[in-house]
């Protein structure tokens, strides 16, 4: 075989998987294209301190207890960021504004939640299991500790 062949022949296989890469990029919602800066996801601003967790005394969120309210559509308080850590299995984390994302999240993977945008979780797997941090900026006024739909 000719050097003008194998570089042809190179050339076309190199073209091929470009193509294939290029055609599952296409075809894959860009939700559902993440890593460990999910689209769609924010950064937890610096400065913020954490106030609360839920739930509280140690204990976690499994697939049987998570609380109705976090199933359906909610929000955080204004000013308050969240923070979804999983210690086993994978949740779904969905983002409904102002682009709908969905993300996997696991024990590699953190879910941040804004102040104010509409988001909703559900369990992926049995042995799920995760908490809810709660973090503000120093200086922004009173946290109020009730959460409509978080009863406990």
């Amino acid at each position: 075989m000719s050097f003008r062949s194998k570089l042809t022949s190179v050339a076309v296989f190199l073209l091929t998987m470009l193509q294939s890469s290029f055609a599952f990029v296409i075809r894959t919602p860009m939700r559902m294209l993440s890593s460990s800066a999910p689209l769609g996801m924010k950064s937890l601003p610096k400065g913020v301190v954490k106030y609360s967790q839920v739930p509280k005394g140690g204990r976690k969120f499994t697939k049987d207890t998570i609380p109705r309210g976090l199933l359906k559509e909610h929000t955080t308080k204004a000013g308050t960021w969240g923070v979804i850590n999983v210690s086993q299995g994978r949740l779904r984390y969905q983002i409904n504004e102002p682009r709908e994302s969905v993300h996997i999240i696991d024990t590699a993977t953190k879910g941040i939640i804004e102040p104010q945008v509409k988001h909703q979780v559900e369990a992926l797997s049995d042995d799920l299991e995760f908490v809810v941090e709660f973090y503000r900026l120093p200086g922004t006024g009173p946290v109020a500790e009730n959460r409509e739909g978080l009863e406990e």
